[in-house]
């Protein structure tokens, strides 16, 4: 039986994450052939295997679909878990693996040096936030030299103290612009890092010591951030759209008008507040929402690229110390802050339904061999895009064996956006947790010879097992892909559209078969009925 971790989500999934994190040496959130290449070789190495380059490239270019030079997550899933189905190995041994494979991963960055450290790369990320207490993104001489004390009084003997005197901030700006921003810093640091001879592990703790003082510093005598204004969606019912048309009607220029979001007040966040959770809380109490909505919220950081439009930045953290909680109410107590948050992708938190992992390897065959009957399917598109079609009349009858199936986006926009999609049930017993079968979009005739290959969909499909009663409904979303959207287009706020969709609730009544059992084509439910033709119903003439 799959397991969830302590957040509901699926260990298999949180433990992928992991793996393809300890992979990405440069955090870039995506692979590219030497770093693949080059945890691939010491890890033969560490277990005592010949590495042979050719078989390395060759398992590259096989996970590489889309011939870029690099891998993203989406690529790195499909065949990492391809790879353990072909090996035939059990739940619990995928598990067990992947987790010794992380492990390793992350002790032979370590040996790599400083450089290729992720605690040692989290937490020089960490510091120059708190040195920068503008919070525009660069490191000015004066904040340079306000944290040199602090730094000094640290590090003692254990790191040069000439980290971050004068001649080192002169070295480190290498455009001459007189700032540093965080590619900057993390050269120099590494660099400096590279001429002393201290284990990682003991700069690490140095660096940990030193972010502690400095965050203690910011803190002190400060109990809540300025007033921040809080904006929500102006329309009642926002529409759903993929991140490639979401953008189209947005407004490019910083002070272009924005009639998207309304002002709905503002409000002092108090800097004891520890996760995501908390701040929401607070928001929902100020905006007089239900505690059992759920919500995402945005807020404007400084600018990744030294110019431009400030950073768009999805909140995250649901433990105290996970996430950018903390980061993001030191943020917001800067001078240079933008004092805005935006609330959108309102939705009904289930009380009864909880969320399903997928059925993995052997429960796949498993619920597979009991499918006899026909299958009935429910399609992203036709149920969200635009204004959405009816879902099917309360309650869904079907027979046992019967498979209902929710079609729903993998990626948008040729794989530059990924989708996350979430099923909530009651009770799988009656009808089965979701299998997924990731299915190859055709192209159509009226594409381009030598065009980009349609984005794949990914088919939830759930096995009626027994009679009974059960309610289920899908979650779609693209909300951690909005900084990335934002960013390509250039846009200063989110976008208006909401990011997050729900397909359902649907309640499936499964009936006892009233016969022999006939597969037939599968069914789409195009709002008005089942046909075996996807899509929505054709309006009538003057009938809106």
């Amino acid at each position: 039986m799959a397991k969830l971790d302590g957040n509901g989500e699926d260990e298999i999934e949180v433990a992928l994450a992991a793996l393809f994190r300890a992979y990405d040496l440069d955090e870039s959130g995506e692979l590219s052939r030497e770093e693949f290449l080059a945890i691939e070789m010491r890890l033969h190495y560490e277990d005592g295997q010949v590495y042979r380059g050719d078989s390395g490239n060759a398992k590259m270019t096989m996970t590489d679909k889309d011939s870029s030079g690099f891998i993203d997550y989406q690529e790195f899933r499909v065949r990492t878990l391809t790879s353990y189905q072909e090996m035939g190995l059990s739940r619990a041994e995928v598990l067990a693996h992947m987790v010794e494979q992380t492990q390793k991963a992350l002790l032979e960055r370590a040996k790599m040096g400083p450089r290729y450290h992720a605690g040692i790369r989290q937490s020089l990320r960490s510091i120059f936030t708190l040195f920068d207490v503008s919070g525009d993104g660069f490191l000015s001489p004066e904040e340079w030299i306000s944290a040199q004390k602090t730094v000094a009084s640290e590090v003692s003997d254990d790191l040069d103290e000439g980290w971050i005197d004068e001649a080192a901030f002169s070295a480190a700006d290498t455009n001459g612009d007189g700032m540093l921003d965080i590619s900057e810093f993390l050269e120099a640091s590494f660099s400096m890092f590279e001429g002393v001879k201290k284990r990682s592990d003991a700069i690490l703790q140095t660096l940990q010591r030193i972010e502690k003082v400095l965050h203690q510093q910011r803190m002190a005598d400060r109990k809540e951030t300025a007033p921040v204004t809080v904006y929500m969606q102006s329309l009642e019912r926002p529409p759903f759209q993929p991140p490639s048309l979401s953008w189209q009607d947005e407004p490019t220029e910083p002070d272009e008008p924005n009639e998207s979001w309304k002002d709905c007040g503002e409000v002092a966040l108090p800097l004891n507040l520890a996760t995501a959770e908390d701040v929401m809380s607070l928001l929902r109490l100020h905006l007089r929402l239900s505690h059992d909505t759920w919500i995402s919220v945005y807020y404007l950081g400084p600018s990744r690229e030294g110019s431009g439009p400030r950073a768009v930045t999805l909140l995250r953290g649901e433990r105290p110390g996970e996430g950018n909680t903390t980061a993001m109410l030191s943020y917001l107590s800067k001078p240079n802050a933008a004092l805005k948050l935006f609330v959108k992708n309102c939705r009904k938190r289930p009380s009864k339904l909880v969320r399903q992992p997928r059925a993995f390897l052997e429960e796949r065959d498993g619920l597979f061999a009991q499918r006899a009957g026909a299958s009935w399917g429910l399609d992203w598109e036709t149920q969200l895009v635009g204004e959405g079609e009816k879902l099917p009349p309360r309650p869904m009858v079907m027979q046992v064996g019967e498979t209902l199936i929710v079609e729903v986006p993998q990626a948008d926009d040729n794989g530059e956006f990924r989708y996350m999609a979430n099923a909530f049930m009651d009770k799988t017993d009656v009808l089965s947790k979701p299998v997924n079968e990731v299915i190859q979009v055709k192209k159509g005739k009226s594409k381009k010879k030598g065009g980009p290959e349609p984005d794949p969909l990914l088919q939830l499909t759930f096995v009626a097992l027994r009679e009974g009663k059960c309610v289920f409904f899908v979650d779609i979303s693209w909300e951690d892909q909005e900084e990335k959207l934002c960013q390509r287009q250039q846009l200063s706020a989110p976008v208006a559209k909401n990011t997050v969709a729900r397909i359902g609730p649907v309640e499936v009544d499964v009936q006892k078969p009233s016969g022999k059992a006939d597969k037939g084509a599968l069914q789409w439910w195009n709002g008005e009925k089942w046909s075996n033709k996807k899509g929505p119903a054709k309006k009538k003439k003057g009938k809106k």
